[in-house]
């Protein structure tokens, strides 16, 4: 069976996608160098999404990370290329979390310790 979704209605669907997939929603509650991690699992010791809510000075910056395996599978499933993903990707996390969100990213080899759960 084949699906069409119009274009209008990929940011809508994609969303759907990522609710359900009942991500964890982790935060570790630090007043500095405060991480919102999405987790498959409670057990996970690697987030799907992390969002850098506020740095070492307390500053908010709510930049998002974003697994390069979630990158992959949702590029594959639907019809987008990875820049698109991640813009559907960032206003999904704004609207979830409801904050406003700044740099919205893949965390590549360079980053990817951002996706570690620190849960001291």
């Amino acid at each position: 069976m084949k699906y069409l979704i119009t274009e209008s209605k990929l940011d809508t669907t994609v969303s759907m996608y990522l609710d359900n997939q009942d991500f964890v929603i982790y935060d570790n509650k630090k007043k500095f160098n405060n991480y919102i991690y999405f987790l498959n699992s409670e057990s996970d010791l690697y987030a799907q999404i992390c969002v850098y809510h506020t740095n070492a000075f307390g500053d908010v910056r709510n930049q998002v990370f974003i697994n390069y395996d979630l990158i992959e599978e949702l590029c594959s499933f639907f019809p987008i290329d990875k820049f698109d993903c991640l813009d559907i990707i960032g206003a999904w996390v704004s609207d979830t979390l409801s904050i406003k969100i700044g740099r919205v990213s893949i965390a590549e080899i360079h980053d990817s310790h951002r996706l570690i759960v620190k849960t001291e």
